[in-house]
């Protein structure tokens, strides 16, 4: 499960800001355990190039299962649709587009 947010509907790629989340299974000691991740990326002006940052949350050893992963992973789109990124697009293999548009809505506080 994975998908790439950003903060404008018609993103550039490699240049518009944003922020990629991933849900993977990973196999560990018999048992089907999972990490989640976040890749955040921008373009640099300064060097002219797309800079990625990515956070792994390697749950390997934790042990974490689908349910814990999946709640991390609706944790961090909340927070990031809370900071402007409201505009959603994931992989649809049923769908000639090939992505599927969510737009976020968030509560303000106030």
């Amino acid at each position: 499960m994975n998908e790439t947010l950003y903060k404008t509907s018609s993103p550039e790629e490699e240049k518009s800001e944003c922020c990629e989340i991933f849900l993977e299974p990973l196999p560990g000691s018999g048992t089907r355990v999972y990490t989640f991740s976040e890749d955040h990326g921008w373009w640099d002006e300064s060097t002219k190039k797309f800079v990625h940052q990515v956070t792994r949350i390697n749950t390997t050893e934790e042990g974490v299962t689908y349910e814990e992963a999946h709640a991390m992973y609706l944790k961090a789109k909340t927070k990031l649709a809370q900071s402007g990124f409201i505009h959603s697009f994931a992989p649809d293999p049923y769908s000639y587009k090939s992505h599927k548009y969510e737009f976020i809505q968030t509560r303000h506080a106030g």
